[in-house]
């Protein structure tokens, strides 16, 4: 608890930026420490939640003499587990347990009980988790209205669960040696678990040293770091999270990307989601191509540290193969938490002052999630692991090395008052049940491989007959040195290979799908009937007259009219609009306006990436927010329906509302999910009144009918 405190007492320090030195201070030391200590003790399982309201007088734009009553109320939640935190919490717990068990020891001559042991644990996490609840309950200030929750019945299970493991596994090591002594399944099972584990510490503390240079060197990081108005340097903070970043360079060592994603949805009109992703090409484009062969070579070094030790440490190839799968376990759970997101949420309303006049409410929430992609990690990790597990034990002799911890056969518990190896010194005796005990005289003891004078169990060994002692002399140096490097040239060239070969069959693959979205398909759009208001019916349009321009023609599909031309965006598709009409910018996030010089009459297209819901649901959850969107009043819905757009399944969505200027506008939607996942929603705003003339569904139609992805 020493070690939390005292990183939260550090963190605290700093006044960051709020001016010290005027007096003008809205957060003190005090609540900067229980600040500090909520997002310290996430590392142990605890939460960190902001939330509050509160109402304030607002002045209404253009209106010198009105105000409005905004009353607000939302909440923001992180989660962000410090790896560091964590690993430092279990070293400390460990390191006092083994003091602990020493002084047991000590008292009880050497000698004591499987009782006393597991008494002492259970004391050992008691304590342990009485401290984290009570600095996780002090970790909950409330600062001028908002309140933080540290989540402390969380913080208090992890800080359980941990101690009991930790304190059980130390006290009790010599009774579960002698226990698995006896049962050579588990104790295979636990010797792999072991080599996975300490293989992620080596791997871990690698790669994150790696990161940890690798983000001093970044140039704006760096003059951030000297400015003289800084009161913490951003690489102390990433201390903190070392292993976090520890575990995305593996990631990107293996080929899998690093993903940031937002999602958000409001009373408006619908919702966006952008992602972005950061991966070996991008580290090339930033850098150079040396950072890639760098980050493979990272990559390369940690597989052949699990396969190696692996090779080593277990006794055979099917243990081996479920230290590597534990292994690959472990690096997706921890590549899975060492991510950070955030999740937030609130609403809004307002009253007009003076003329007791009502305003507006809304509401939305969003999300935010970054870290390695798993689903990626998932694949390349399953390679790279797999081939470093079949490659090492070859490695290793090729070099002259023994593998595997076991010989021969596992050896029976050693017998009380039997003399044992080959110079017949008598063990210790081992008297009682099974459980020896806390106190049991083990260091002395090896229960897994007692040594005895019986012939049956001193067998020669495979590597015997394969390497007999200085029958042909030592093998050369230079051989053996030309064994390692072709070894590790082919473990690379296979690694790197396999991560280049799934990065071009991707892009193979979007590219493939942006064709197929942008040449050959033909809109075949299906409607059903039974509208809550009759649609105009959508007439069959025949140009009159070319086009006065034949690149704008789609050889393959219908002419374009009179009067219209072709747009490309930067969003990645082309379609037909009115003469006159351009690109008018994004009204939010992923919705594109094109609109002429009147502004009367619009087309907002609107692209949603990575679309993980039909079209008809989307519109059905946009439908309940334009139903209370103060910006569009008197909503009334012409028809919603499923159909099916350029062979891919989509929705129509046809409606009235009121703008904000009082003009009653007639809405067509047309929206569906397009090969490459992203959602592509086509609408078109007109005035109402002119509706009825059917000009507007037919530039609507023609906007479907010259509908392409090029991106």
């Amino acid at each position: 608890m020493g070690l939390v405190l005292i990183g939260a007492v550090a963190l605290a320090m700093p006044s960051y930026g709020q001016g010290a030195d005027s007096g003008d201070v809205a957060v003190g030391f005090i609540d900067r420490l229980r600040v500090a200590l909520a997002m310290l003790l996430q590392a142990v399982g605890g939460g960190f939640e902001v939330s509050g309201g509160g109402r304030q007088q607002s002045p209404v734009f253009g209106d010198s003499g009105s105000s409005a009553d905004v009353a607000f109320d939302g909440s923001v939640m992180v989660h962000l587990v410090p790896l560091t935190v964590t690993a430092l919490w279990i070293g400390a717990l460990f390191i006092g347990v083994r003091i602990l068990r020493h002084r047991v020891l000590v008292r009880g001559g050497g000698n004591g009980s499987g009782t006393a042991g597991l008494e002492a644990a259970v004391r050992v996490s008691l304590l342990v988790t009485v401290g984290v609840l009570v600095l996780s309950l002090f970790a909950q200030p409330e600062i001028e209205g908002v309140q933080l929750s540290s989540s402390p019945v969380f913080a208090t299970l992890g800080a359980l669960v941990l101690g009991l493991a930790v304190s059980c596994g130390v006290l009790h090591r010599y009774d579960l040696a002698y226990w698995l002594s006896q049962r050579p399944v588990w104790q295979g099972a636990f010797r792999a678990g072991g080599t996975a584990l300490r293989a992620l510490a080596i791997v871990l503390v690698l790669c994150s040293v790696v990161a940890f240079i690798s983000l001093a060197q970044i140039d704006d990081l760096a003059d951030l770091t000297n400015r003289q108005d800084d009161d913490v340097s951003p690489l102390l903070i990433a201390l903190l999270v070392l292993p976090n970043l520890g575990i995305a360079a593996l990631g990107l060592g293996w080929g899998a990307p690093l993903e940031a994603s937002v999602e958000g949805s409001g009373s408006g009109y619908g919702g966006g989601y952008e992602s972005e992703s950061f991966g070996l090409s991008e580290l090339g484009d930033v850098t150079n191509s040396w950072a890639i062969a760098a980050a493979l070579a990272l990559g390369l070094v940690c597989a052949l540290t699990l396969g190696i030790l692996a090779a080593r440490r277990c006794a055979h190839r099917g243990e081996q193969l479920l230290a590597a799968g534990v292994f690959f376990g472990l690096f997706l759970l921890v590549a899975g938490f060492g991510g950070i997101g955030v999740d937030a949420t609130g609403s809004a309303s307002a009253e007009l002052g003076g003329s007791g006049g009502s305003g507006g409410s809304g509401s939305g929430n969003g999300s935010f999630q970054a870290g390695v992609s798993v689903p990626d990690a998932l694949l390349f990790g399953l390679l790279w692991i797999s081939v470093a597990a079949f490659v090492a034990p070859y490695l290793l002799r090729m070099a002259g090395q023994r593998t595997g911890a076991v010989a021969g056969p596992v050896q029976p518990p050693m017998p009380s008052g039997s003399a044992g190896g080959a110079g017949g010194a008598v063990g210790p005796v081992v008297t009682g049940s099974p459980g020896v005990g806390i106190g049991a005289p083990a260091p002395q003891v090896s229960y897994d491989l007692p040594s005895y004078d019986q012939p049956t169990y001193d067998q020669p060994t495979r590597d015997q007959y394969a390497y007999p002692a200085h029958s042909f002399g030592p093998a050369p140096k230079p051989r053996r040195t030309a064994l390692w490097v072709g070894t590790l040239a082919a473990a690379f060239l296979i690694g790197s290979g396999i991560a280049a070969g799934v990065l071009l069959w991707q892009d193979n693959g979007d590219g493939k799908a942006d064709k197929a979205g942008g040449k050959d398909d033909k809109p075949a759009i299906s409607r059903t009937d039974d509208p809550t208001r009759s649609p105009t019916p959508s007439p069959t349009f025949t140009p009159t007259q070319e086009p006065s321009e034949s690149p704008e023609t789609v050889d393959d599909g219908p002419q374009l009219p009179a009067g219209s031309h072709l747009v490309s965006d930067v969003r990645g598709f082309e379609f037909a609009v009115p003469g006159g009409w351009a690109r008018q910018g994004e009204e939010r996030p992923g919705q594109v306006k094109y609109a002429g010089s009147t502004g009367g009459e619009a087309f907002l297209v609107g692209v949603v990436p990575n679309a993980t819901y039909t079209s008809y649901e989307n519109f059905t959850t946009i439908e309940k927010d334009a139903k209370k969107d103060p910006d569009k009043t008197d909503y009334q819905r012409i028809r919603l329906e499923p159909n099916t757009f350029q062979g891919r399944g989509g929705a129509i969505w046809e409606y009235t509302y009121t703008d904000t200027a009082g003009r009653e506008i007639h809405a067509l939607d047309q929206s569906y999910v397009a090969d490459n996942g992203t959602e592509y929603a086509i609408q078109l705003s007109w005035r109402a009144d002119f509706w009825s003339a059917g000009e507007g569904e037919k530039i609507h139609q023609t906007a479907l009918d010259h509908w392409r992805l090029n991106g």
